[in-house]
C-alpha cells in the first residue's frame, strides 16, 4: 500500500460533541419505536441480508484538541501543544490498534501531516512565527530526531529510502531528493522565478517524474529517484497568453487557454502525443482515473479526457467529484442535503446504478467492490459494509457506535472519532 495521508480532523469544541448535522427525520418520541426502527434498518440496509455480528471496537485514547491522522497501516494521535512548544505523538498499528511508537518533539507551529516508511516517520510542520515549512524525521525508539530541515515534504519512497521535498527561497525554489536516514541531499533541481514545476502522481504513489516548464517555454522531465534530466522539449508558441502545466501520470499537459491543450509523454522522451482544442483553464487537477483522465470544475462539473488523443470523452455538470474503483467511477450528487451514491461507466458517463444514501470509503476487499458507510445522526451510529457494484447490492457488516465526527476506511479497518474524543477502530472481516 502506498503511503496516503487521511486527516480525520478534530472533535468539535464546545458543550456538545455531537456534530451539527440535521437529522433525517425529527427524533421519534417513543424509545421502543426507535429500537424497532433500528432493528428493521439493520435488516434492510443490505437489501435483505442480515449483518454479521460486528467485531468489538478497539479504543485508542485521545483528548479534545488532539489531531488524528492515518497513514497506510498506521494511526497517529498528535497531542495538543504543551509548554514549551512540545507535542507528544503516539503511533498505533492497524487494524489491531496496538501501540508501536511514542515521540515527544518540539513543534512551534501547526502539524500539517505525517508520512511513514518502515520505522521512520516524517512530520510536516509550519512555523507559526515565520510561516515557513519544515520536516522532522523521527525513528521509533530513538528520542532525538534523525534530522530537521526547512522543507515541505512532497513524496516519500520507502523502497528508495528517499524523500522528495520543496525548499523555498527569496528568489528561487529548490526541489530536492533527501536521504531518508540522514536528511543528506542526494540531488537538487532549481526552479527560477517564472518557472512552473509539478511532480507527477498516481494514486498516492511516489512521483516518477518532476516536470518543469521554464519561463522561455522549455518543458523538462527529471527522474525523481536520481535527479537526472531525462528529456527536454520546446513548447510551440500557440498563444501569447500565459501557458500552464498539469501533470497526469506520464503525461505533461500544457494548456494555452483558448488555443487548446498539448500532451507530452515523459515515457517517450517528452514526445508530443497530441494537441486538442480542450480548454483546461477553468478546470482543476487533471489526474489519471484508471486509463482515462478526469478533471473537475471548481463548483459542479466533470470532464473525462482520452489520454491517447486528448479529446473529451464525456462531461457532465451533475457531478463534482469521482473516484475510480475497479471498472467503475463512483460519485455523488453535490449540494444535496443527504449524500447519495452513484456508480458510473467511466467510458461513457452513463449511470449504471444508485446505492442510495451511502458514501464510498474506497476500494473494497474484492474486485469491483467498495467499502461504504452511512451515518444515522439521530443515534450517533455509522453503518458500514461492502457495495458490490456489479449487482448494486450492499452487504452490511455492522455499525460503529457513539461516533462524533467523520469515519474513514484504511488497512482493513474503519476508524472513527467518538463522542468522548477517543478513536474507535472497528476491524473489517
Amino acid at each position: 500500500m502506498s503511503d496516503v495521508l487521511i486527516n480525520l480532523g478534530e472533535v468539535p469544541r464546545g458543550d456538545s460533541l455531537v456534530p451539527a448535522v440535521e437529522a433525517e427525520e425529527p427524533p421519534v418520541p417513543y424509545r421502543m419505536l426507535f429500537v424497532i426502527f433500528s432493528v428493521v434498518l439493520a435488516g434492510l440496509l443490505g437489501g435483505g441480508t442480515h449483518p454479521r455480528r460486528p467485531t468489538p471496537v478497539s479504543v485508542v485514547p485521545a483528548a479534545q484538541g488532539d489531531v488524528i491522522r492515518v497513514v497506510g497501516d498506521r494511526l497517529y494521535v498528535i497531542g495538543r501543544q504543551l509548554p514549551p512548544g512540545m507535542r507528544v505523538i503516539r503511533g498505533f498499528s492497524l487494524p489491531d490498534a496496538l501501540p508501536i511508537s511514542q515521540h515527544q518533539v518540539a513543534v512551534t507551529g501547526e502539524v500539517l501531516g505525517v508520512a511513514a516508511a518502515g520505522d521512520v516517520m516524517l512530520l510536516s510542520v509550519q512555523d507559526e512565527r515565520t510561516v515557513r515549512f519544515g520536516t522532522i524525521a523521527l525513528r521509533a525508539g530513538v528520542a532525538a530526531p534523525l534530522w530537521k530541515r526547512p522543507v515541505l515534504l512532497v513524496g516519500l519512497s520507502a523502497a528508495g529510502r528517499l524523500a522528495l521535498v520543496r525548499e523555498e527561497g527569496a528568489t528561487e525554489t529548490w526541489w530536492r531528493g533527501l536521504d531518508l536516514e540522514t536528511g543528506a541531499v542526494r540531488w537538487s533541481v532549481r526552479q527560477n522565478l517564472g518557472d512552473e514545476v509539478a511532480p507527477s502522481s498516481r494514486d498516492g504513489e511516489y512521483p516518477k517524474w518532476l516536470f518543469q516548464l521554464t519561463a522561455d517555454r522549455r518543458l523538462q522531465s527529471w527522474d525523481t529517484t536520481t535527479g537526472r534530466l531525462i528529456a527536454t522539449a520546446n513548447v510551440p508558441e500557440r498563444s501569447p497568453e500565459n501557458i500552464s502545466l498539469w501533470p497526469a501520470g506520464d503525461l505533461a499537459l500544457i494548456g494555452a487557454r483558448g488555443a487548446g491543450t498539448t500532451g507530452y509523454d515523459a515515457a517517450e522522451g517528452l514526445r508530443q502525443r497530441w494537441h486538442s482544442g480542450v480548454n483546461l483553464s477553468w478546470y482543476r487537477n487533471p489526474s489519471p482515473c484508471g486509463e482515462l483522465i478526469c478533471t473537475f470544475l471548481p463548483q459542479n462539473g466533470i470532464m473525462v479526457i482520452d489520454p491517447r488523443t486528448g479529446r473529451e470523452r464525456w462531461s457532465s455538470d451533475r457531478w463534482n467529484y469521482a473516484e475510480r474503483i475497479g471498472s467503475y467511477l463512483v460519485t455523488g450528487l453535490p449540494g444535496t442535503r443527504y449524500p447519495e451514491h452513484f456508480v458510473l461507466d467511466p467510458v461513457t458517463g452513463d449511470v449504471l446504478g444508485a446505492a442510495g444514501r451511502w458514501q464510498s470509503g474506497g476500494p473494497g476487499p474484492e474486485p469491483d467492490t467498495a467499502y461504504v458507510k452511512r451515518a444515522d445522526t439521530v443515534t450517533d451510529r455509522v453503518w458500514f459494509g461492502v457495495l458490490d457494484m456489479r449487482r448494486m447490492r450492499v452487504r452490511v457488516s455492522g455499525a460503529a457506535e457513539r461516533v462524533a465526527g467523520d469515519c474513514h476506511f484504511a488497512a482493513n479497518a474503519l476508524i472513527c472519532r467518538r463522542l468522548d474524543a477517543s478513536v474507535g477502530v472497528w476491524r473489517l472481516d
